[in-house]
């Protein structure tokens, strides 16, 4: 059994113990003041009324504490006996100038606060309907006999009763149904934790509930068997098993339950106001069967991926509070188990974010300047052919592949340090770099057509640009056969636009209609723009507006 820094709640215990308490009390008084009148009918007769309600107190707490079956059925009889033991002895003890001298609000009290605690505030605003009506009825059953009844007086105990029980009912109601837990944090990065998660969460569970074992059976929507993890006094096992018939049972688990399998008793928890019913035959459950428990708790866990029960067995006197207790612990882990779903969820998007946006990196950047390159080095093949002096080529070849390798360091360097989001460059001189390499690297003519005033951008944009502007002047050649290619550059009201026409063939259609460069129609979406193809007979211009976030 696991240690437990704080003994576990058993509420029907509690009930009980301050039940036999209160008869108690109410015996010592008898004992100190044998005058105390009983209606005329003497001590000799209130005596005996007294014992069996206490001999009735020390059933009850022995219930309670070794059976959890009969502390449930019993509990609405016990209920109707405290209830009748209030009235007859309020109105067989009392007297004129007795007023704080009855038991009534020592009795009414218990009544509600235990049915409070016991059930919920339904039963409460019950047993005080019962307590309001079967004080009337004993009062004027008292009256009709000749007995004296101060009305004012019983006036007075009826505003106690409903005050009492506005309180109670407001107590209830504000407090909830259900038990908060918390479970211990589970090291390492998250998304990629989720046994680390699992297994102190078994653990927490038999530490709270002083269980020798607990178990996680949980049937994956994406794995074709069932995971089933048992904690116990030797660690943690794991097993793998076929679904069988047992992963309909698992995917759609039933209420949780306190149960005896042997004694085919259960208590099962309602879904709404947290109320126990029980029932009685066989419980069927081919999880229980497998694991051999005679008796224990089960509890529903889901998640986004799949569904399971939790159950814990060989406790220490279990009771009803269990049940709320470990279903309490079942949603924190399926919550747990559905965070770290998101979170791995959220890496892989992530890790294929980072894919996809340096697959469009190397295909706008290095694809390109190599297709350029060999395009270059036909030409330069032709021109050597025809007698001429390849070594101006040759050395615009070199200083090329130069400032390419300088374009793809500082591509590993931006990948190895991240972006610098607070650092800020000017787009249009960037851009007039840039048309001049293009220029010469595919033998075209290259316009900018900027403000006349730097446009400070951050970097990852400016980068993202540069990006587009090579894909289109490389598409503009070599697709288009261009001489000529125009760069427009504007920024209004935190939005950049950008356009990139030619003077080429554009677009060859298909079907009909000219397809949309991918890297181009994928980058502008990742950045949240729009994108517009205008292919005409005089060329092609792509019109792209994204957003930045300065102001203009």
């Amino acid at each position: 059994m696991q240690d437990n820094a704080t003994r576990k709640r058993n509420t029907g215990l509690a009930v009980a113990a301050a039940r036999l308490v209160l008869a108690l009390a109410f015996w010592g008084v008898l004992i100190a003041e044998p005058s105390l009148p009983f209606r005329g009918f003497g001590y000799g007769y209130g005596a005996p009324v007294l014992a069996a309600y206490l001999g009735w107190a020390l059933l009850l707490l022995a219930v309670a504490r070794y059976s959890w079956w009969y502390d449930h059925r019993l509990a609405p009889v016990a209920q109707a006996v405290d209830m009748l033991v209030l009235l007859a002895s309020v109105y067989l003890t009392e007297t004129p100038v007795s007023e704080f001298q009855t038991p009534f609000l020592a009795f009414a009290a218990f009544l509600l606060i235990s049915s409070m605690v016991r059930w919920n505030w339904r039963v409460t605003a019950l047993t005080a309907a019962a307590l309001l009506v079967i004080n009337l009825a004993v009062g004027l059953t008292l009256y009709q006999f000749g007995y004296q009844i101060d009305l004012l007086r019983f006036g007075r105990r009826v505003i106690y009763i409903v005050l009492l029980a506005s309180m109670l009912l407001w107590l209830s109601t504000a407090r909830g149904t259900g038990r908060a837990v918390s479970l211990p944090e589970a090291p390492g990065v998250p998304g990629e934790r989720r046994d680390s998660v699992i297994d102190p969460a078994l653990a927490a569970a038999a530490s709270a509930l002083g269980a020798w074992r607990v178990a996680l059976a949980l049937a994956s929507s994406e794995e074709p068997w069932i995971e089933l993890r048992i904690f116990g006094p030797n660690g943690i096992d794991v097993q793998r098993l076929m679904p069988d018939g047992m992963a309909e049972e698992l995917l759609n688990p039933g209420s949780p339950a306190l149960f005896s399998t042997r004694r085919q008793r259960q208590l099962r928890l309602s879904g709404e106001g947290g109320l126990c019913f029980a029932r009685s035959g066989p419980v069927s459950s081919l999880l229980l069967d497998r694991l051999g428990i005679d008796e224990g708790l089960v509890a529903p866990v889901r998640s986004v991926m799949g569904s399971g029960q939790l159950v814990a067995w060989a406790i220490d006197g279990p009771c009803r509070d269990d049940i709320a207790l470990l279903t309490a612990i079942g949603q924190e882990l399926g919550l747990a188990l559905d965070r770290e779903e998101t979170a791995r969820l959220s890496r892989v998007s992530a890790a294929d974010a980072v894919r996809q946006a340096l697959a469009r990196d190397l295909h706008d950047s290095l694809a390109q300047f190599l297709a350029g390159t060999l395009f270059r080095l036909e030409a330069l093949r032709r021109w050597i052919s025809e007698g001429n002096d390849p070594e101006p080529e040759i050395a615009a070849i070199k200083n090329a592949l130069r400032q390419e390798q300088s374009q793809l360091r500082q591509l590993i360097d931006r990948l190895r340090r991240g972006e610098d989001g607070e650092r800020e460059t000017d787009l249009v001189a960037e851009l007039s770099d840039l048309l001049v390499q293009t220029g010469a690297h595919w033998h075209i003519r290259t316009r900018l057509d900027a403000p006349d005033h730097p446009l400070l951008l951050p970097l990852h944009i400016a980068h993202e640009v540069r990006q587009l502007v090579r894909e289109g002047v490389a598409n503009a050649a070599r697709h288009g056969q261009c001489s000529a290619v125009e760069i427009g550059l504007a920024s209004r009201d935190g939005t950049l636009h950008l356009t990139i026409s030619d003077d080429g063939g554009g677009f060859a259609s298909v079907d009909g209609m000219a397809p949309r460069p991918r890297s181009i129609a994928e980058r502008v979406a990742a950045l949240g723009g729009s994108f517009e193809l205008q292919d005409t007979a005089q060329g092609a211009c792509l019109v792209i507006a994204l957003p930045t976030g300065e102001q203009a």
